[in-house]
């Protein structure tokens, strides 16, 4: 798989989605923005957090190590916030789900698909279709379809991030990402992810997402539950 220069995009927004089987994965909770303009695709990568995210011991099998729950805390923050949830594993197919948390002033609006671009360690990005959907990877991820999700300031939306980790184009080396960089909207800033385990394409291409649908206001004192599909069986 080859790669490709990494174009900065502007700013950009930040995002949420997906909750499946046993595995796991980390959280990199920073993806704030200033509202820039930008262009559709990549976008500039977010600071990172460098504080490690809890390990947690079920006797489940793991891929990487459980995170905790988002935090969708907006405390000192402007702009958007950018979560990853656990990265789940079955079979070969990796679902995750991504939040978006709204901590500027007044409205923001979602309506359809983020833009995805996976990452190496340089941050240069790799040659990877962003598919609008996630049936081309797997029919077991429900997507609700773009439909207008609109923000208030603490509010919180998702998306579902589905790939594979097939390899069987020996002629090119396997795709191992470190960091999946989303453009939430057209012409906002752009933040990124660090799953934990990293994003483990093989020689597929593609990674799928499903369009924004708005989170469930989490419970005051309790962990939030994200809206997430039953769990991938293919």
């Amino acid at each position: 798989m080859t790669l490709l220069p990494h174009r900065p995009l502007g700013t950009v927004a930040v995002l949420a989605a997906a909750l499946l089987a046993t595995g796991c994965g980390r959280a990199d909770r920073h993806g704030s923005d200033d509202g820039r303009g930008a262009g559709a695709g990549a976008g500039v990568p977010s600071p990172l957090d460098p504080s490690p995210a809890p390990s947690v011991d079920d006797g489940a099998p793991r891929y990487g190590f459980a995170p905790s729950q988002p935090t969708r805390d907006c405390t000192d923050r402007t702009g958007t916030l950018l979560e990853a949830g656990p990265v789940e594993s079955a079979m070969g197919l990796r679902a995750m789900t991504v939040w978006l948390t709204h901590c500027g002033a007044g409205g923001y609006l979602l309506d359809g698909y983020p833009v995805l671009q996976v990452l190496g360690e340089d941050g240069t990005a790799y040659d990877v279709h962003s598919l609008k959907g996630t049936q081309a990877v797997t029919t077991a991820v429900e997507d609700p379809g773009p439909h207008p999700v609109a923000l208030r300031t603490g509010d919180s939306a998702t998306v579902s991030v589905v790939w594979r980790n097939t390899y069987t184009d020996t002629t090119e080396d396997p795709v191992k990402g470190e960091r999946l960089q989303v453009l939430p909207r057209p012409g906002g800033p752009a933040g990124s992810i660090a799953p934990e385990g990293g994003i483990d394409i093989g020689s597929t291409g593609r990674i799928g997402v499903t369009a924004w649908q708005k989170a469930p206001p989490a419970p005051t004192g309790t962990a939030p539950t994200a809206p997430g599909p039953s769990t991938p069986a293919s």
